[in-house]
């Protein structure tokens, strides 16, 4: 038997909202006061009204009028006074369960149990009526179990847990019913030597227990046998050949064996167990042992509310869902399809998805180094002020694509994924040219924007990559040259024009080691690139070399520093300082973070570079 589906209306910070839990585990996430917490109440109301309507015989529920639930019972709620239960006027919620399980011929069925919870216009604080929503769903519940001789009181439990710093000292001896009265009103942790005492197998729970802190515990009632003559249960518990009673344990000792004993001690068809926060009471290191003892419990349906990314990185397909405002607004909580994007890709998943939540845009960029560069440039507009609108600047979160490889397939994935999450995101894709046609880079932009939707947009650096667009406007960078070198900008052209055109006459002369090279790279990236399908090299060539502007095509990396060496040489200056040791790469990350640093004293500004900033940040000049 498991929880299908949670749908609370009008209850607390909650105006309407369905829940689709994983039958096993599960682990809710997200910013403070956005709910989590109220979600675990209406599950408690919920309960609260279920055990209201079992008849004595705990075969039948009452038919008919409503029932009343005290207000001095609900002390499980946060509640200053009664209207605080409700969202909002009419003080109306409605708080219902879908729950699954299988017949006796083994067929699935399912039961929409919902309660309505009013309060009384004329009378505060004193109690609450209750109504069921659909009669006949009761009854086919309670008809259902019969089949099956199972009790109404006996087919579910919910219990939930509280941080807990120390345990009575002294315990008196209770039977189960009184046990089972205390755990109800949530005060399991006054009897936690009782469930001990009465756990129908010891030996398991002293595995459990010993499985999370990963050392062996023994629990010895000294007493077992003296109920009848003793008043308060005498329980030691022998750690590492150390014995202490109880209440001198620690708090993770005393939270872990409170929760594996009250689960364990019941035995319904479905013990719904929720655990609120456990990251500030039980010591990471015990964690993740807990997540997989937990998940280990049978005929157990697991609620875990946490700000922790080890609760996040434990979870399963199906078993981490995201709780925003966003969620709120669309009306469903659903898991978050693909968990892995969230683990793998987020150094902090919880910490990120608030950054995400509190962005207003999501930039997808091709390589790692983008993010670096285009954060610079924004910064060093700032500071120059080029940028007249600064308090408008749209908060952005970067999203590394990892090359443009199955570009579409990988955009896609992520946007269904964050969608899930956020409603009211722009997207922006940002690219490298590499080898990719003018007219197949426009046609893959526009394919880009359709599939992200029509808010959204797709550049492509005006060159074969980002540190290229150095080579989309030559004057000014012959300018930045000159800046650097203190060179004349007659001296920088001469010599530049010169080492541009022998790349450019090389690039046309198929017999070339440039051209084969060229030719082998085009060819390892056709087969990953559907963009490349239908191009030819001949193509790229043709738009790259039809004259020295149209250079900013073939400047890849190895070809930047090839450029930079030999004007060093042909001009007898130093651009890049000690670069022998440098790879490519970061040969050309130092020429462009010094470009970009340098930006507030030479002012020396790429259009290209505005309107990048323009489009991800919604900057204006």
């Amino acid at each position: 038997m498991f929880i299908s589906k949670i749908f609370i209306k009008n209850f607390k910070c909650i105006k309407e909202l369905s829940i689709y839990p994983n039958e096993k585990f599960n682990v809710i996430i997200g910013e403070n006061n956005q709910g989590k917490t109220t979600i675990f109440e209406a599950l408690q109301t919920w309960y609260r009204c279920y055990q209201l309507y079992i008849r004595p015989n705990k075969t039948d529920f009452y038919v008919g009028n409503n029932l009343y639930l005290p207000y001095k019972d609900l002390n499980f709620l946060r509640l200053a006074k009664d209207t605080d239960l409700y969202n909002s006027t009419p003080n109306e919620a409605l708080i219902g369960l879908t729950i699954v399980d299988t017949d006796i011929s083994g067929s699935q069925v399912q039961f929409d149990l919902q309660f309505k919870i009013n309060r009384p216009q004329s009378i505060s604080n004193a109690y609450l009526r209750v109504l069921k929503y659909n009669n006949q769903q009761f009854l086919s519940f309670s008809t259902h179990l019969k089949t099956k001789n199972i009790k109404l009181d006996e087919a579910i439990f919910l219990y939930q847990t509280s941080p807990i710093a120390q345990v009575l000292a002294q315990e008196p001896f209770m039977n189960e019913g009184q046990v089972r009265k205390k755990i109800m009103r949530g005060k399991s942790q006054e009897v936690l030597r009782n469930k001990i005492l009465l756990h129908r197998d010891l030996q398991q729970l002293e595995h459990q227990v010993s499985n999370v802190l990963g050392s062996e515990i023994k629990f010895k009632i000294l007493n077992k046998n003296q109920k009848n003559k003793d008043e308060y249960i005498n329980l030691q518990v022998l750690n590492q050949t150390k014995q202490f009673d109880l209440h001198l344990q620690g708090s993770g000792l005393i939270q872990i064996s409170e929760i594996f004993a009250t689960v364990d001690y019941l035995d319904s068809k479905l013990n719904i167990l929720l655990i609120d926060e456990p990251d500030s009471h039980i010591h990471l290191a015990l964690q993740k042992r807990l997540i997989t003892n937990l998940k280990a419990l049978s005929h157990n349906q697991s609620f875990i509310i946490s700000h922790n990314d080890s609760f996040v990185n434990e979870t399963d397909d199906g078993e981490l869902f995201y709780l925003s405002q966003d969620t709120k607004l669309s009306k469903e909580l659903k898991h978050i399809e693909d968990g892995d994007l969230i683990k793998k890709d987020f150094g902090s998943p919880i910490l990120t998805l608030e950054r995400l939540n509190n962005s207003d845009n999501i930039i997808f960029v091709e390589g790692k180094d983008d993010k670096k560069y285009i954060t610079k440039i924004l910064e060093k507009f700032v500071e120059s002020d080029i940028i007249t609108n600064k308090s408008e600047i749209k908060k952005c979160y970067y999203f590394h694509i990892r090359g443009k490889d199955n570009l579409g397939t990988k955009l896609e994935h992520n946007k269904r994924t964050l969608s899930q999450l956020f409603n009211d995101k722009k997207y922006v894709v940002v690219t490298d040219k590499d080898f990719t046609s003018i007219q197949k880079s426009n046609e893959l932009n526009n394919t880009i924007k359709s599939k992200l939707g029509s808010t959204s947009e797709s550049l492509c650096h005006d060159g074969y990559c980002i540190e290229s667009t150095l080579f989309s406007d030559l004057n000014k960078l012959h300018q930045y040259l000159s800046f650097v070198t203190t060179l004349e900008i007659a001296t920088i052209e001469s010599n530049s024009y010169t080492i541009l055109d022998n790349i450019i006459n090389e690039t046309k002369n198929v017999t070339s080691t440039r051209y084969q090279k060229l030719e082998q790279q085009f060819n390892s990236q056709k087969n990953n690139r559907p963009e490349l399908s239908t191009t030819n090299l001949s193509e790229i060539i043709v738009d790259s070399t039809g004259n020295r502007d149209a250079i900013k095509y073939l400047m890849n990396k190895k070809t930047i520093r090839e450029y930079v060496t030999s004007l060093e040489d042909s001009c007898n200056v130093t651009i890049i300082p000690n670069s022998t040791h440098l790879s490519d790469e970061d040969f050309c990350i130092t020429l462009f973070l010094d470009y970009i640093e340098k930006i507030d004293i030479h002012n020396i500004i790429f259009n290209n570079h505005k309107n990048l900033i323009e489009k991800i940040y919604n900057a204006q000049y």
